[in-house]
This record gives structure tokens, sequence and C-alpha cells, in this order.
């Protein structure tokens, strides 16, 4: 009995030596399966007959679950290349084949979203695309409603109160959250409150680089110019070059008093143009060239300028509308750089009640030229209600809004009636301010006689005066130019602690002194404290010395004049600033009775009143408002000097 030939596995074959049969691989085509076939079954015919040459013939038997395994593997196009290869190095033969693609697997559609469908705009699965309506909606919804909260996004609208005496800029602060304000603060002084006062630098002191490149519409450039505290504390040492209280006149004719006023008080030039004189170093990009001169623009305020080092002295025509503008500027990029971004180019601002069309022309123009456009114009009484949001308060239907600042009183009286204010009238006093108070006790100082009759302060102010005049010509007469406020601040280190006994360190000490008195007024001592003296230091000549020895080294004299200077000091007692503020403080609550009076008011149908100026601090000036409108609430938590540029920031839309 034959026995059946034992099955051998494919790696078995592999190893055996077989004969060249032109065998074929898994998915070649018929004719070599065929041949393949008739070779197997004649390779076994011999093996059963034990006809050999010599040579061991090992069979290969394909069985079906191996062909099944091979037309699975035929599927991958990389495994089948690999089973060809090994096939053919197996068996140890060369056949050139042709071996056939492998089908194309039809692969199941993914699911489509319907827009897709419709439109075949989305991706192949929908996508984030479908839900781009939706979440746009969602945003628009979003934004809706915080609009209607107040939400306003990026600053770019400011608040701005550009005051005789001091200016403020607030802006909306939507990050810190709805409704919240905040006010720019001088780096300097981390205080709110930036100083009306310009200060215009000699060539040694300007700055060089990009920030003197920046374009401008002023002239000179703001980088040639110090604002605000920086400034203010070059009164005393640059006294004509610091410019302060410009909105005093401002649209105002040559011949008004205030003008006179004021040049009394200070140690700048305002210089009256005639009318045929052009003003060739003030900027007036607003103004046309053909256009008739108006009788405001005469009235100019004149600075000694340096157009390079060891020039002549030229003089500039500077006016208080350019003040202005140079406020304005500084208060911009002030903005600007603790907001982190230039959005910031428009703003509200506020005007005086009592300010006519001309003048409030004039306010807009300053704006404009220092680079602010104004998108909408409040009277300050009405920004100042809005501020403590009196006209959204329960009861309140007449308001008082007692302004005091620096320079001017206003008194208003305010309606309100369904949320909407209406300014019913004003009065006030435009040559009453804070400044006053200031000038007041700088004349009680100039006017105090001494024993033989005379006033010793006066003739001290003058001696100094005198001498600076004489040093200033000899200085200028020199091929060298040399300023004068500047070779006093390098050759003096002691005008650095104390300033020279002038007319505008008189008012500087004043004030000190003013404030220091506000601030006691209700301390526990206070009549202990009476009659003691506050004291202030200024620099002084010796008694006589009316002139400096010529020298042919015009520093030497300046040296001269250093080592004379001795520290004198001025005192005041807490009587008598009330007795050389008494006429003041009589006057500050005239408004307020006329303007009742005229409007026929009582003072029981006042239901608030908002003080607003920095002068509203003097305690004696809310207690003069409190006699004279017992039944009203004064409104007084919010900085008054701060009110109504916040008020203004409060309406941006």
């Amino acid at each position: 009995m034959c026995r059946k030939p034992k099955k051998e596995s494919q790696s078995e074959a592999s190893t055996a030596n077989a004969p060249e049969s032109p065998a074929s691989p898994p998915g070649t085509s018929d004719d070599n399966n065929s041949n393949a076939k008739a070779l197997t079954e004649s390779n076994s015919t011999s093996s059963n007959n034990g006809v050999s040459n010599g040579t061991t013939v090992t069979t290969t038997t394909t069985t079906k679950g191996d062909k099944k395994k091979k037309e699975m593997t035929s599927r991958r196009h990389r495994g089948k290349r690999e089973s060809y290869a090994s096939y053919t190095q197996a068996v140890g033969i060369t056949t050139t084949t042709t071996t056939t693609k492998s089908p194309f697997v039809r692969r199941k559609p993914k699911k489509q979203s319907r827009s897709k469908q419709k439109h075949g705009a989305d991706g192949p699965s929908g996508g984030i695309e479908a839900l781009l309506p939706s979440l746009i909606g969602v945003a628009i919804l979003v934004c809706g409603v915080m609009a209607k909260m107040g939400f306003r996004g990026r600053a770019q609208v400011a608040g701005i109160d550009l005051g005789t005496t001091n200016s403020v800029i607030c802006v909306q602060a939507p990050s810190k959250g709805v409704g919240i304000i905040d006010c720019m603060k001088d780096p300097l002084t981390q205080s709110p409150i930036i100083p009306s006062v310009v200060s215009f630098l000699e060539p040694t002191e300007r700055p060089v680089g990009a920030k003197s490149k920046t374009p401008s519409l002023l002239v000179p450039h703001p980088s040639q110019v110090v604002v605000g505290q920086a400034a203010k504390k070059r009164i005393d040492s640059h006294p004509h070059h610091t410019l302060y209280n410009a909105k005093r006149i401002l649209g105002r004719p040559p011949n008004d008093r205030a003008i006179q006023e004021l040049q009394h008080e200070v140690e700048f030039a305002i210089h009256i143009q005639p009318e045929e004189e052009d003003n060739d170093t003030t900027n007036d990009n607003d103004n046309d060239t053909n256009t008739p001169q108006q009788p405001d623009e005469r009235v100019v305020f004149r600075v000694p300028h340096h157009a390079h080092s060891h020039q002549p002295t030229e003089w500039m025509h500077i006016s208080p509308q350019q003040v202005g503008s140079y406020v304005v500027s500084a208060l911009l990029q002030l903005a600007h750089t603790q907001l982190g971004h230039e959005n910031v180019n428009a703003a509200v601002i506020c005007v005086p009640a009592k300010f006519d069309t001309l003048q409030r022309q004039r306010t807009v123009a300053a704006f404009a030229q220092g680079g602010v456009k104004v998108t909408r114009i409040l009277e300050e009484p009405t920004a100042a209600a809005l501020a403590y949001g009196l006209h959204q308060k329960q009861g309140v239907d007449y308001i008082v809004v007692y302004d005091f600042g620096g320079g001017t009183l206003d008194v208003s009286l305010l309606h309100v009636s369904e949320g909407f204010v209406d300014v019913m009238g004003s009065e006030g006093d435009d040559r009453l301010g804070g400044a006053d108070f200031d000038a007041a006790i700088a004349h009680y100082w100039l006017s105090s006689s001494s024993a033989n009759g005379t006033s010793e302060n006066q003739n001290m102010v003058d001696n100094v005066n005198a001498v600076l005049r004489q040093l200033e010509q000899v200085l200028e007469n020199t091929p060298q130019h040399f300023d004068l406020e500047q070779e006093l601040s390098s050759h003096c280190p002691a005008i650095l602690e104390h300033p020279l006994c002038t007319v505008s360190s008189f008012h500087t000490l004043g004030e000190q002194i003013k404030i220091q008195l506000s601030n006691s007024y209700n301390d526990d001592n206070m009549e202990d404290t009476e009659e003691t003296p506050l004291e202030k230091h200024c620099l002084r000549l010796p008694p006589g010395m009316t002139s400096i020895p010529s020298h042919e080294n015009p520093l030497y004299m300046v040296d001269t004049f250093c080592q004379a200077l001795t520290k004198t000091t001025l005192t005041l007692t807490r009587s008598e600033f009330l007795t050389v503020s008494q006429p003041l403080f009589q006057r500050s609550i005239l408004p307020v009775e006329r303007l009742l009076q005229d409007l026929n008011i009582k003072t029981h149908e006042i239901d608030e009143v908002v003080m607003v100026g920095g002068t509203t601090r003097m305690p004696q000036i809310r207690d003069l408002v409190r006699e004279a409108l017992p039944e009203s609430q004064l409104n007084t938590h919010i900085d008054p000097d701060i009110t109504v540029a916040y008020g203004a920031a409060s309406v941006i839309d």
C-alpha cells in the first residue's frame, strides 16, 4: 500500500533542493497558473515512481487555507510585493511576471452636514464652519447686552477739563468693570491733577532723537516744552519762560480788565500787538492768513527764545489758545502712555457756563491744535452733576453747582427732570479764584512796613529785580549770548532749595501757606496755633545792593551775585491770613445770593449742592456755602479738582 505523501510547510519547502520549474506565485495570470499546475503533477509522478538522477525532489502542496491567506495578503499592496519576493527566492527561479495593482477598495462615505449637501461649502463632516453662523449670533447678542450695560471696549474718547490752574483727563476703564472711570496720573506726583503751566526750554535743555521729530501742529515742537508739575517747578527759576493762568484771558479783547490784572500778578510779558502786526512765530495752522485778525488774537505772551545755543535772543509770541494746546497735547500723551495704546484721540470737553461763543471757539481750536477731536461740549456745572449721578437720584429737582477754581468762580442752578439736566442760570466772578488768595498773601508781605514806615520786603524784591536786569543785559551782549536763568541754575545751587525773593516766588510761597493752613483747619489744637506763625524762605541781597561791579568776565558777575545771596524768612499767622482774605470770602458768596434772587428760588428749594474746583477745599469756603444753603446736601466726596472731567468721561458714547 502506498503511503500518502506528507505535507510540508512552506518554510520547509524553501530549504529543499528543487528542480527549476515555472511555478507561479499567487496573483499571477491564468496561463502561469496552469503551467505551474502541470509542473507540480509531473514532479509528483516522478517522485512516486522513484525516478531520480541523484537528486531528492521535494514537492510543495498548496492547500485551500494557504491560498486563502495569500489572497487576504494580496489586498495589501505592500504585503503582496514582499510575498512575491520571498516566493521567488525560495524556489530559486527567475521569472518575469506581470503583477496587477491591488483592486480599489471602496470606502464607506463619511456623513456630511446638510450645509455641505445643500451648498457644497462645508467640510466632509460639518466641522466648525457649520457652527459659525450660530457663534456669530451669540457674539452679537453678548456685545449688545454689554453695550446696554455701558461697556465700550477699549477707551477711544476721553473726558477732559482744561482748567485755568489745573487740568484733568479721565477715561472709562472697561477692563476694571462697566462704569469704572480712571483719571490719568502725573508720573511725578501720582496725582491726576496736572497744573496748566507751560515752560519753554533752552537749547541745551531740549531733548534730541525720535521724540523731537514726531508730527505736531505746534511750534515750537512740544519736545521743546515742559508741561504740568515739571513746568510749575520752573516758575521761580525761569519766570520769563513759564506761562500760566492763560485761560483767564482766552478770547478776551485787548482792553479787557482781566488782561491788566493778570500782568500785575505775573513776571512774563503780556504783549498787545498792533492791528497790522503779524504774529509770525505763533503756529496758527487753523486760521487762514487772509482772514482778518480778531481782536483777541492780538493778545499774546512774549517769551524769550534762542533758536540755537549762543544765538541772540528772539521773542516768541504765544497766544493763550496755544498755551492750552500744549496742555492738551501733554494730557493726550499721558493717556497714551498709561493706557498702553494710542486709540484715544477724541474728547468730551467742558467749558464754563459763562463762556461766550468766541471763547468756546478758541477752546475747541486749542484742542484741535493739540491733536484732539472734540466730540461734545458740556458746560462744567452739567458735567459736575453727572459725576455724582444726581440726574438719576429720586427727589432731586434743583441743584446748585459751586465751581470755585484757581482763576474764576462760577455758580450755576440746574433743574432735573426725567433724567435730563438743564442749566437755568449762572452767576460768578471772572476775576476771583484761588490764585487771588495767593496774591493776597503776597501783597501782605510786600506791603509790610518796617519801623521807619518803609516796606522792607518790597525793597528786597526791587533790589533782586534790579540786579537781575543788569545781569541779563550783560550776558545778552556777550558773543556767547548766555542765558541768565540757565546760568543762575548752574552757578547758584542755593536756588534749587529756595527761590529768589521775587513777586512770582511770593505767590508760590503764599499758595503753600494757604494749603498748609487749610489742611490744619480742623486740628484739635487749632486755637493754640492761631497766632503761631508759619514760615517760608527765599533768597535776598544785602540791603542797598542794587547792582554788581562790572567785570570783563560776565560769569564772574554771576558768581558774585550768587555769593551775595542770603536766606530770609517770611511769616504768616492764621489770623493774619483770615484778615487779608476776608474781602475775598465775602465776594465768594455773593454770586449764590444774586443767582437765587434773579431766578426767584428760595434756599429751601435747593436739594443738592455740588462743590467743584480746588478752592472749595478751603474749609472757610465750605462753611460759607453751608450757611447760605443750610437745607441742602453738600456733595464733596469726589475730588473737586477731577469732578468735571469725571462727569465728562461718564457720558462718552
